[in-house]
Order: C-alpha cells, then sequence, then structure tokens
C-alpha cells in the first residue's frame, strides 16, 4: 500500500469515528425520560443511564479517532512529531479514561475519587485539542488557507467555551452546564472533523502537505562558466598587441612603438598616452581627410 492510500485509509477512519461518536450520543440521549435534561446534565451524567453504553461507545470513537488522524497526517508528510503528537495523545487517553471511569450520580455533594479521575481526564483531553489542532494547521500547508482559517477560529471558540465550562462548573453553580459542554463537544468534533477533511483533500491533490520549504540546491552550469569572460595574462597578449593596434578594425593607424609601450608599465603607457594624444591633435591630422 502506498503511503497515499494508507492516508486516505486513516482518514476514512477518522471520519467514520466522528460519526460514530455523534451517533452513539444521539441514540444515548433518546428516550431516558424526563428526569434527564440535556440543558442541566452533562454527557457524563447520561453515561449513567440504561443507555449508557452508547455514550461510552462515543468516547471510545473519538479517542480512537485522533491516533488515525495522526498516522494520516504522518504518511502525507506533515511534521507532527514533538507537541502535536503529545497533545493529540492527550485527548485520546483522556476520552479513553472518561470511557472506562465514570463520574458521580448527579446530586453528589462531595465526589468521589473516580469522579475526580473522570472529570480532570476530561478537562484536559478539552483544554489540549485545540492547541494541537492550531500547530497542525500551522504546519500542514495541503489544508489550504481556507480550511486552516476554519481551524483557528473554531480554536479561538473551542478556547471561549473551556473558560465557560469553568465558569458554570464553579462559580456559576452548574447553570446550564449540559448546553455548555455539549456545545464544546461539539466544537471540538468540528475541530477533528476539519482536519480529516483536510487529509482526505490532500491525497486526492497531491499537493505538498508540509509547510515546511524544500531546501534549494544550485548546481554550477556549463552556461553560467561560459558567461564569464576570459581573462588573458599580460603575457599572452603582449605579443599581439602590436598587431591588435596596426589592424584596419581598430580604426586610424598607430605607430607600432605605442604598444610596445603601453605593456611596458604604467609610467611608460602614461607616457605613450600622452604622446598619442598630441599625434591626434595636431594640425596635420586635423587636415586630414580621414578625419
Amino acid at each position: 500500500m502506498t503511503k497515499t492510500a494508507a492516508a486516505r485509509a486513516f482518514g476514512v477512519v477518522s471520519i467514520l469515528g466522528l460519526l460514530t461518536a455523534v451517533v452513539a450520543t444521539v441514540v444515548g440521549h433518546i428516550g431516558l425520560g424526563p428526569g434527564y435534561d440535556p440543558l442541566k446534565l452533562t454527557i457524563s451524567d447520561y453515561a449513567l443511564s440504561n443507555r449508557g453504553v452508547t455514550i461510552e461507545i462515543a468516547m471510545v470513537a473519538l479517542a480512537l479517532g485522533a491516533p488515525a488522524l495522526l498516522a494520516g497526517l504522518r504518511a502525507v508528510g506533515v511534521a507532527i512529531r514533538g507537541l502535536p503528537t503529545v497533545l493529540l495523545s492527550i485527548w485520546s487517553v483522556g476520552m479513553l479514561i472518561a470511557a472506562i471511569i465514570p463520574t458521580d450520580p448527579p446530586g453528589m455533594e462531595v465526589m468521589s475519587t473516580a469522579a475526580l479521575i473522570h472529570r480532570y481526564a476530561s478537562v484536559a483531553a478539552f483544554v489540549v485539542l485545540p492547541v494541537a489542532a492550531v500547530l497542525i494547521a500551522s504546519r500542514f500547508a495541503g489544508l489550504g488557507r481556507g480550511l486552516a482559517s476554519t481551524v483557528r477560529r473554531l480554536a479561538v471558540s473551542c478556547a471561549v467555551g473551556v473558560a465557560v465550562l469553568w465558569y458554570v462548573a464553579f462559580p456559576g453553580g452548574r447553570v446550564m452546564m449540559g448546553l455548555v459542554e455539549r456545545g464544546l463537544v461539539g466544537i471540538e468534533i468540528a475541530i477533528l472533523a476539519v482536519l480529516s477533511i483536510g487529509l482526505l483533500r490532500a491525497t486526492r491533490t497531491g499537493k505538498p502537505a508540509s509547510a515546511e520549504p524544500a531546501p534549494v540546491i544550485t548546481t554550477p552550469t556549463t552556461t553560467g562558466a561560459a558567461a564569464e569572460p576570459a581573462l588573458a595574462s599580460p603575457r599572452a597578449t603582449a605579443p599581439n598587441s602590436e598587431a591588435a593596434i596596426a589592424s584596419p578594425k581598430a580604426g586610424a593607424a598607430v605607430p607600432a612603438g605605442v604598444g610596445a609601450e603601453i605593456t611596458a608599465g604604467p609610467r611608460r603607457a602614461d607616457a605613450a598616452g600622452r604622446a598619442l594624444v598630441g599625434a591626434v591633435s595636431s594640425p596635420a591630422h586635423r587636415g586630414s581627410p580621414r578625419a
């Protein structure tokens, strides 16, 4: 299997994981009776219902979709080593912990150790995902300007959602906490969906996926070497100086001794030059038919 085909397969797995999470979450909210209010109760509270297994399936699907996305990005050449991989791994582990360790039932005054682990694993996942998405978008040239801008806007919205979630969880007395949490989860699923769509599009266009510029390699060419003028040594040109001066193509004939004087040295060349100027500017020369 080629890298492009592998990247496409990982992108499809990531999309399927997101779709599975959405469908399972919706199924887990249907037919639970009047005691379950999605505006007040969190998704984790719904996991304690008789359909809680569907919520757990949704969390596991989100956890498995992130590694598939990382593998696909690596296959198309995106530089995801380092912080992006670490942050998305925290997202996956946090979702798995939240699925395995349940929270306490609503109304408990003191949270158990399991509920605290569940809470902070979920919070860690919510916090790291927008940061990882912005880093990936900055390195993923194949994402395109439009999708990269969408990822950044969603990441900002996600940061605002985390702040609002903290407020309603502590100073706000859990007012509308279910609505705030569901909005935050929806934004983070949208972030993963945009990155997965960008991955699939990169496998079709064949454009470079990495944002790092390719090194420029320059090699000497024969044309450049031929364009440089050849510099002849004084010894090589000295014997031909008299012939060049006396050549008809050079214009008026000059005494042969002048060429020898020019090549003899700076002082003698200067004297010969003054003699030449005087000869050309003499009345006899001005009266010449050639002049």
